[in-house]
């Protein structure tokens, strides 16, 4: 039996996902899988991408408190806007 679920694309999973869970839950579970993608870059994106399902202040409240348990695992915080990732390289 098809789930729902499989019906939806990701932006409309992520959608919901969004809907449902509150920021702070969504940051610990990303948290917790950090480790677990092998391409950083992709991970921020994957951030950003669930961070603009949000409304502005939801989306806030997520990236504080994503960054913040991304420092309690000793890792770095997101990417979240493209141009930070110019300057750093320029750096």
């Amino acid at each position: 039996m098809t789930r729902l679920v499989d019906a939806l694309s990701l932006e409309e999973q992520l959608d919901l996902v969004a809907r449902l869970t509150s920021p702070a839950r969504l940051a610990q579970t990303f948290a917790a899988f950090v480790g677990q993608f092998y391409d950083r870059p992709a991970f921020d994106a994957f951030a950003r991408q669930v961070s603009d399902c949000y409304d502005p202040e939801r989306a806030r409240a997520f990236r504080t408190q994503l960054d913040r348990r991304l420092a309690d695992r000793y890792h770095e915080p997101v990417v979240w806007e493209l141009a930070e990732t110019v300057e750093r390289d320029a750096a």
